[in-house]
């Protein structure tokens, strides 16, 4: 009777040890990297005396004259401030940034000086943000010679725009 209650004890501490079946289901949803939209053609007037682009490539063109430089560039969106820190080698912190709406983008302005050569360079720049892409245009001039340049430089960024 000893042998049977012990098979009985041991049948009953074992059944509790079976493995569960587990049951794994695939399903068809791969999650999917968003494509980005092809970037839009920038339109902008560039002064006259402004010679055909001295470096292109598919994401920029950089233009320069005898008291001026002028550099157009796409990049991807995202990081705004990581924009401007390489437009201008600034922190956006240490800057005015002029934040407005043009059209469907954002439109970010701002003005730096920074030590060049042969003297002080003032730097200005306009960024626009699609939520696609940074369309930036940056202009670098000699600081102390402003009146050397007979270009309205206001005409130049606010013809700045997107088609």
């Amino acid at each position: 009777m000893k042998k049977i209650a012990m098979a009985l004890m041991l049948a009953l501490l074992l059944s509790g040890c079976g493995a569960e079946e587990t049951l794994e289901t695939v399903a068809d949803d791969i999650p999917l990297q968003p494509v980005m939209a092809e970037p839009a053609e920038i339109s902008v007037r560039l002064p006259d005396n402004a010679v055909s682009p001295v470096l292109e490539s598919d994401t920029e063109q950089v233009y320069l004259s005898e008291d001026y430089e002028i550099a157009i560039e796409t990049r991807s969106s995202g990081d705004i401030g990581g924009t401007i820190t390489a437009l201008t080698g600034f922190d956006p912190e240490q800057l005015t940034v002029m934040h407005t709406k043009q059209e469907s983008a954002d439109r970010y302005e701002f003005v730096w000086v920074s030590a060049g050569e042969n003297g002080d360079r003032l730097g200005r720049a306009v960024v626009l943000d699609d939520g696609s892409y940074h369309y930036c245009m940056s202009v670098l001039r000699d600081a102390e010679n402003q009146k050397k340049s007979q270009v309205v430089w206001s005409d130049v960024f606010s013809s700045f725009s997107l088609k």
